[in-house]
């Protein structure tokens, strides 16, 4: 699902598997996974958990860039 909305919005992404970066995962406040971050200015902006379907990510990443 982020692979497609990596190709509709070009924004720089990242994933990282947290059973090998706990301290990470705590410093954040991930509570579970799949969870997508949205980062503005070196801030988290918005946490998602429930991604829902492409379209619902699409609107929720185009909020932050305008």
């Amino acid at each position: 699902m982020l692979v497609v909305l990596e190709e509709l919005v070009k924004v720089n992404m990242g994933k990282m598997n947290l059973n090998f970066y706990p301290d990470i995962a705590a410093d954040f406040g991930i509570e579970s996974v799949p969870c997508l971050l949205i980062v503005q200015k070196g801030k988290v902006k918005e946490t998602i958990y429930a991604f829902h379907s492409v379209p619902y990510l699409l609107e929720k990443t185009k909020q932050y860039l305008t």
